[in-house]
């Protein structure tokens, strides 16, 4: 247990270096920028990530200034009227819906969508785009779990797995996505049944993130974790041996329902309705779009391209291969409140 703890430190530390790369600009502007530089708030901002906004700044002749902020952060800051820029990059469709409902978004449209970026991944409003796509997956025990049970949504409501389900909280999860992708495809009802069983799978309360419910299956505390699938592969294949190690018994499916649908996510990229650079927000919007720097981008982070012409991963290939199914975007932003307070309801959270 006390090696597990020290792991943790080394976990964070990994991710300082990675997903927390140093922004170039670390004060985020407190009002409409003045600045003629093209600012973006994003999630994320890997080195693959700076290398492409490196080329983006060489081609256009224009700064780009990113501010490192979580989803959640910078949700918060359009709800309290702080969010000043011209693009968002965020990781769960739920925070670009919750960005729309705050009206701090504008529709814009790339000349990349359509041909290349098919409408299942866009806004038929035009308020967001996916940039990636990705899937809540179950991350298990090879010797607790049945891999067959894995690879389908029902499998972890079998009896076996009473108390050994670790799931974070919806708020800091894509859980809220990937419900709204059942009811878009079964409807509220059989949502809710399946919450209800799942419920008394679960080893607790969801509570916390993605890597502690992972760390529950690493310690033995749960056999399956619903987490998203792209963040376990990105801690296992980071290339640090320990934790490599810790996560060697371990392994990640991407379930599907009886009609082979997988309600995955996306990774969605925002106009704000104050931005300045809108000619520059739409290029880059088209930049980060194009094939090869779907590659790129896509592959950074263990993700899907959306652009129909790019390759997928290594990584992504044989178990973790997701299966498309018939669900659109769309369809699942359309069921998220609902979705939201189905979870309220039967979970209390």
């Amino acid at each position: 247990m006390k090696n597990f703890f020290v792991l943790l430190l080394a976990i964070f530390g990994l991710l300082s270096c990675g997903n927390n790369a140093k922004p170039t600009t670390s004060n985020p502007p407190q009002r409409p920028a003045v600045s003629n530089n093209l600012s973006i708030f994003s999630y994320r901002y890997l080195i693959q990530d700076q290398q492409l906004m490196g080329t983006y700044q060489a081609r256009a002749n224009k700064v780009v200034d990113v501010y490192l902020k979580s989803g959640p952060e910078i949700v918060a800051m359009a709800q309290k009227g702080q969010l000043f820029g011209d693009l968002v990059i965020l990781d769960d469709l739920y925070q670009a819906h919750l960005l729309k409902k705050a009206g701090v978004l504008q529709p814009f449209n790339a000349g990349t969508f359509g041909d290349y970026v098919p409408a299942e991944y866009i806004d038929n409003e035009g308020y967001w785009a996916g940039l990636t796509r990705w899937s809540m997956s179950f991350v298990y025990n090879r010797e607790r779990a049945d891999i067959l049970q894995m690879r389908n949504y029902a499998g972890i409501l079998d009896p076996r797995y009473k108390g050994r389900v670790a799931v974070a909280h919806p708020d800091s999860s894509g859980l809220v996505s990937m419900i709204a992708g059942m009811i878009a495809a079964h409807g509220e009802e059989p949502a809710r049944i399946y919450l209800e069983s799942l419920q008394k799978n679960l080893m607790g309360p969801p509570a916390g993130t993605d890597w502690g419910a992972i760390s529950a299956v690493v310690t033995g505390q749960a056999d399956v974790a619903l987490v998203n699938g792209s963040q376990f592969l990105r801690y296992r294949n980071s290339g640090n041996p320990e934790l490599f190690k810790s996560l060697s018994a371990l392994d990640v499916e991407i379930p599907v329902d009886a009609k082979r649908d997988n309600y995955y996510n996306i990774s969605p990229i925002c106009m704000l309705a104050n931005a300045p650079q809108r000619s520059y927000a739409i290029a880059m919007v088209e930049f980060l779009t194009v094939q090869d720097n779907q590659n790129f981008f896509s592959a950074a982070a263990m993700e899907y391209p959306v652009n129909v012409f790019s390759e997928v991963t290594e990584f992504l290939n044989d178990a973790y291969n997701v299966a498309q199914g018939n669900i659109s975007a769309e369809m699942t932003e359309n069921q998220l409140d609902t979705a939201r307070e189905l979870i309220r309801r039967v979970w209390g959270l």
